[in-house]
């Protein structure tokens, strides 16, 4: 069939519709002309892919990655960066108004990454090498298992694109047959020797993988590489220094990927803080401390909740490298947590909410038994944020006072929101 797209849906895909029922199209944006196919049909709606782009939309430009069409990591890499964010915003008010029938009259702020290129200070790349030594590196196009090779990554950090390149000029004719995944992550804070490089093996001999190791130990960019199996005895690292604080982490710690924004929203996080002033303090899905650690100053009270046992054990360092008192963070389930806090009528006065994709829907009844007097809700998903902020809003519980929208990831749908909220009563 013909389509012509005529709207964007958050996940990055085209809108069409034929006789009132609405297409959804990976890949298309409006303006776009094309030849689909239909991929699954639902009655009231149906996904389809592209077969031909007949006339491409005005909005396309030649993108600055060399894969970007086949990739398909970053599904706008080449549209303007204003019409991006533009598209961002929709999303979230969309999804407020659409599934958490939420108020559409509340703006919401952009606030866009300083540079939509080289950026992602974390990447998975994909390694395939041959017996011959002849190397392979890149990422699976996506829902495939297809390596596109890279030589550069546009929104990789310069020192993962760096280290791309040395793996190119290397020599790898001693090695055997290798498949593997390489997790690389920056070490914004140190100046050389910046990577963090943790492999995962696939395919070839156990001893190969350990050779190739050995092999990344020597490269400049290389800090620390170890097999998966490795990383529980690998030593911290200092990752970050922003608002008086370090912050440190280990291999497969998860960190936001976009150093400049995550400083903005630990900033906007302790701007509230400073402006309402609670005395206990809350931090739902913690990390590593990554938000709560710039709000100790020594009086008010911070407890921490992470299901991850090693991010709990990087908090707790971090909390002891900056001297801090009155922290306490502590390993176990979110939502349970709050149970427990809400049987035991521990008060809170502000509650930060940084929960994974899926959001925290059954954690919203214990939390709003607590009924701290503020939440700071910071969502990667505005679908499963405009549900729970549905539910805490629901009978005048809460009130929306502030939504920003943080572009962590540029050239993509992804999108971070933070909610600010206040008791009604």
């Amino acid at each position: 069939m013909q389509l012509t797209i005529d709207g964007m849906a958050y996940g990055g895909k085209g809108v069409a519709r034929i006789d009132g029922k609405v297409y959804f199209v990976a890949d298309a944006v409006p303006g776009d002309v094309l030849e689909a196919k239909t991929t699954s049909d639902s009655g009231r709606y149906g996904e389809a892919e592209i077969l031909e782009l007949l006339t491409p939309s005005p909005m396309r430009k030649k993108p600055l990655c060399a894969v970007a069409t086949s990739c398909g990591g970053c599904q706008w890499m080449g549209i303007d960066y204003a019409q991006q964010l533009d598209w961002k915003q929709s999303f979230i008010s969309s999804a407020l108004t659409r599934i958490g029938k939420l108020d559409a009259g509340l703006s919401v702020e952009m606030i866009a990454a300083p540079s939509a290129y080289h950026y992602r200070n974390r990447v998975l790349l994909r390694l395939h090498l041959s017996e011959g030594g002849a190397l392979s590196l890149g990422y699976f196009k996506r829902s495939t298992r297809e390596l596109v090779p890279i030589d550069a990554c546009a929104i990789a950090a310069p020192a993962i694109n760096d280290f791309i390149q040395a793996l190119h000029a290397a020599s790898w004719e001693q090695l055997p047959g290798l498949k593997l995944r390489l997790e690389c992550q920056e070490i914004p804070a140190t100046s050389s020797g910046n990577l963090v490089v943790t492999l995962y093996p696939g395919d070839g001999p156990r001893s190969g993988v350990e050779a190739f190791a050995e092999r990344l130990a020597k490269f400049s960019q290389v800090h620390w590489v170890g097999l998966a199996t490795a990383m529980e005895a690998a030593p911290s690292v200092l990752f970050d220094q922003d608002l008086e604080r370090s912050f440190l982490t280990v291999p497969g710690q998860f960190q936001q990927v976009n150093l400049d924004l995550n400083r903005t929203l630990r900033r906007l996080v302790l701007d509230h803080v400073q402006a309402t002033l609670p005395e206990r303090i809350l931090d739902v899905c913690c990390g590593s401390g990554n938000l709560s650690l710039p709000l100790a100053d020594g009086v008010r009270y911070i407890e921490g909740i992470e299901s991850s046992k090693k991010a709990i054990h990087i908090a707790r360092q971090n909390a002891e490298a900056n001297l801090l008192s009155n922290v306490r963070y502590l390993a176990g389930d979110a939502e349970k947590h709050l149970w427990k806090c809400d049987r035991g009528q521990e008060p809170f006065d502000l509650v930060i909410l940084d929960p994974p994709r899926q959001g925290l829907y059954k954690g919203m009844v214990p939390l709003k038994n607590i009924g701290p007097k503020h939440i700071v809700y910071v969502s990667c998903d505005p679908t499963t944020l405009a549900r729970d902020l549905g539910y805490l809003c629901r009978k005048d519980g809460y009130r929306l006072t502030r939504l920003v929208g943080l572009d962590f990831f540029p050239n993509t749908y992804h999108v971070e929101t933070v909610a600010f909220l206040e008791r009604c009563q």
